[in-house]
């Protein structure tokens, strides 16, 4: 019978399981999650980021790349299991406060305006997968919390 290596053994952790107690990353949001679970979390962060490069290519003067990150930060780091939500009731009012507006709206439907029409769409695109992707990653870590209290 040949001795199996464990997986952090040779310095490189598994993907598949938790870090371990006492890393750096156990401190994170991502860094204490595995799984689905942790690429929801980070595709609902790399929504918001691309949401931020979409709003600052169009050269709007507004707050919005300068918060939207601030929220992916806040999911990244944030060990709450509601934390996403935040990024889930952020991105629904920029979502609602762009179609609300007549100036937006106007970039949306004029494709003769390339970059303000592209980033326009890529940004509300953006919004819509990071809200679904936030509520996705809030049920499944309300699963994974079920399952193991019910193997246990």
């Amino acid at each position: 019978m040949a001795a199996q290596a464990r997986p952090h053994d040779h310095g490189m952790s598994n993907p598949v399981t938790p870090p371990r107690r006492g890393t750096a990353a156990a401190w994170t949001a991502i860094g204490r999650t595995h799984g689905r679970h942790r690429t929801l979390l980070i595709a609902t962060c790399a929504a918001l980021i691309l949401a931020a490069i979409s709003d600052a290519a169009t050269g709007y003067d507004g707050p919005g790349p300068f918060i939207y990150p601030g929220f992916a930060v806040a999911v990244a780091l944030v060990r709450w299991r509601f934390t996403p939500l935040f990024a889930t009731a952020m991105s629904v009012f920029f979502l609602f406060g762009g179609m609300a507006s007549p100036a937006f709206v106007n970039w949306l439907t004029s494709p003769d305006r390339v970059l303000n029409f592209t980033a326009g769409w890529v940004q509300m695109l953006s919004f819509a997968g990071a809200a679904v992707l936030s509520v996705a990653a809030v049920v499944s870590a309300r699963r994974t919390v079920r399952t193991s209290h019910t193997h246990s």
